[in-house]
């Protein structure tokens, strides 16, 4: 039932699109049905209009009951589904394409050795010794506490191990409905949004999911988004992590290639 459940998340634009269609064609039966039966003089012109009425509403109801249906997956079931079964496979690693480091020749000089450095002796006064070989008191100084300033962390533009995307990979070339899957984890997590820039968003940078989410994220699904309609070209997709007092902490920008062309 999982599986069900994860195709129909990878694919709800595609069922919303294909039931509106439907829901069109059978609400337009439904009226040309209503208009044979109100001109229906012979018994067999209402049978025929009375089955097209028929199977107009039961196609309808049926149309309804799916949109409904993935609705409730999307918003209900969708949070409670572990995060392991939006993981892509983990593609069997080919030992024979790994190169092998070179063996490091015999006789070769190691790298100098660079000895630790000593912190310097401080003398505190009273701790000498005089002249006529008698200790002197040591005399203790106080020192100040100094309070350690509030630092706050300098913002990153870099992919790294608590925010980046790992699919789809950075170069690659794309097209349709895109699911997109990575880690959005920094420190002081507030949320986190996704965004492009290229062809179709005239050089500025847009919303993909349309909101923020503020749900963390560990390498698993951070959303999807139905590009069929942009404009072919190349697009910059950024990952934009922000705390919880409204500050960005990173953002991870990979480049992809949108091929809308048909074949």
């Amino acid at each position: 039932m999982e599986q069900i459940y994860v195709f129909i998340i990878h694919n709800d634009v595609w069922i919303y699109i294909l039931c509106a269609f439907g829901l069109l064609w059978y609400l337009n039966e439904l009226f040309r049905a209503q208009r044979v039966l109100s001109r229906a003089v012979f018994g067999l012109e209402k049978e025929t209009g009375a089955r097209l009425r028929n199977n107009a509403l039961i196609f309808i109801v049926v149309l309804g009951s799916i949109i409904g249906f993935v609705y409730y997956v999307n918003y209900s079931v969708l949070p409670t589904l572990p995060e392991s079964l939006f993981k892509p496979p983990t593609p069997t690693p080919d030992i024979f394409a790994t190169p092998l480091s070179s063996p490091t020749p015999l006789n070769t000089p190691l790298p100098p050795t660079i000895p630790p450095q000593l912190a310097p002796t401080v003398t505190l006064a009273g701790q000498g010794i005089p002249e006529d070989g008698t200790e002197g008191n040591a005399v203790e100084t106080a020192v100040p506490d100094t309070p350690t300033p509030m630092v706050t962390p300098t913002p990153f533009v870099a992919c790294r191990l608590d925010l980046n995307i790992s699919e789809p990979l950075d170069g690659s070339a794309v097209s349709g409905a895109i699911s997109f899957f990575g880690t959005a984890n920094t420190d002081n997590f507030g949320y986190y949004r996704l965004e492009a820039n290229g062809p179709q968003t005239n050089g500025q940078w847009s919303s993909l999911l349309g909101r923020n989410i503020d749900k963390q994220v560990i390498d698993s699904f951070l959303g999807n988004v139905d590009l069929s309609d942009w404009a072919s070209g190349p697009y910059l997709v950024r990952l934009t992590a922000v705390d919880s007092d409204g500050n960005e902490t990173g953002a991870c920008v990979i480049q992809v290639t949108l091929d809308n062309r048909s074949p």
